[in-house]
């Protein structure tokens, strides 16, 4: 492992080998080793002093950034004076990829200063766009018998085109932000139709959407994909609507290292963890075939449902008013439009369903908990609020 043909790229001595990703001597490294994470990081030069070999701190450490040297550049075993046989038992550091005493640390604490800095995505433009489709109100505003039937009618703006679907090729930075902007502003124009929605406070209806919107694109997913596997005979089990696309887990190209410094792999497992339970949904979406009116019961009960747990309070009350209108509207529909009487047996198996997405949502919160303790994905949001139990958050 020893070069000493080559100088060492922070004091110009003879180097010992590759260090924390540069070669570097010994001395160099020990001290890149110690001062990496430390309050060296920030603090500049006092002296001006400017020699190769240099005894001020902050300019030695700035020497070893510039040449490359990076902490999670650490090599393991690697060193000269160890023999080939010997064999040391790799620890959890090892494989996570943090030294052990940062292991466990506040993951909402910066550990590395100017390492693994978060890429921090504006989302503003989405809020104040809302706000903008909240004032000037619906378009084109539907007239029906009931809040339910104007939703439904809300609904069918929006409902998949089975004929004419596409395939993703890739999906990087740029789709997802653009499924993130399609169904945040998708749901702002829907749920315009319920005039129990429009009564209230334009502080109280950001909320409500900024907390449903993911909500409502999981059983959009769902409900598109059993959609198109109904219509297509060819469809896969990998197959999955996303923003009326298709996407083939197997074949479509993924770009993830914009979000994540780890192998691709492992973020694309991580980030399928969240859906693991889509299939069930899909499977339960598919047996039940519900009505246009059964669906969009489906997609309101389930994000009215989730709002009012996540917040209590007064927008608990505002949310199960909102579902009893609604299951009042559903009761019309099945005693005048389907004469059908004795539902209860229909509306039990509606409720599986919601309560199987109810259950995939939060059980989601522990693999979101886990990835947060070792960063799997740097990304964060101007609005955080927004995207608790998205799986991105």
């Amino acid at each position: 492992m020893t070069n000493p043909q080559f100088p060492c790229r922070v004091c110009g001595q003879k180097a010992h080998g590759n260090h924390f990703g540069v070669f570097s001597c010994r001395a160099c490294a020990a001290f890149f080793r110690r001062t990496a994470t430390s309050k060296w990081v920030h603090k500049k030069c006092r002296n001006g002093y400017k020699e190769k070999t240099c005894i001020c701190k902050a300019c030695r450490l700035k020497r070893c950034l510039e040449a490359g040297m990076r902490t999670e550049k650490f090599q393991y075993n690697r060193d000269a004076i160890l023999h080939a046989e010997t064999s040391i038992t790799p620890s959890i550091s090892y494989f996570v990829g943090r030294p052990e005493f940062l292991l466990f640390c506040d993951p909402e604490t910066p550990t590395y200063s100017r390492f693994n800095t978060k890429m921090i995505i504006d989302v503003s433009h989405l809020i104040s766009e809302a706000s903008r489709l909240l004032d000037i109100g619906n378009s084109t505003p539907y007239m029906a018998e009931n809040q339910l039937k104007k939703l439904t009618l809300g609904f069918d703006q929006i409902k998949l085109d089975t004929e004419n679907v596409k395939f993703y090729g890739k999906i990087g930075q740029t789709e997802f932000m653009d499924i993130i902007e399609y169904y945040f502003v998708k749901v702002s124009k829907w749920i315009m139709n319920f005039d129990e929605f429009q009564k209230l406070g334009k502080t109280v209806q950001i909320k409500i959407l900024q907390a449903i919107w993911h909500v409502w694109s999981k059983i959009h997913k769902c409900s598109s994909t059993a959609m198109y596997r109904k219509s297509h005979q060819g469809a896969r089990k990998m197959h999955k609507i996303i923003r009326n696309t298709v996407m083939d887990r197997e074949k479509a190209k993924m770009d993830l290292s914009w979000m994540s410094d780890y192998p691709e792999e492992y973020v694309i497992r991580y980030m399928f963890s969240h859906n693991c339970q889509d299939f069930e949904i899909m499977e339960a979406i598919e047996n039940l075939d519900p009505t246009d009116v059964e669906l969009t019961f489906m997609f309101a009960q389930l994000c009215f449902e989730y709002a009012g747990k996540r917040f209590q309070g007064e927008i608990l009350k505002i949310t199960d008013g909102f579902q009893q209108i609604l299951t009042n509207d559903l009761h019309e529909y099945y005693v005048t439009d389907q004469r059908r009487p004795r539902y209860f047996g229909r509306l039990n198996e509606i409720m599986k369903v919601n309560n199987l997405a109810q259950r995939s949502i939060w059980k989601s919160r522990s693999n979101s908990e886990l990835g947060r303790v070792f960063d799997v994905v740097r990304i964060g949001y101007s609005h955080p609020e927004m995207f608790v139990d998205s799986g991105f958050y």
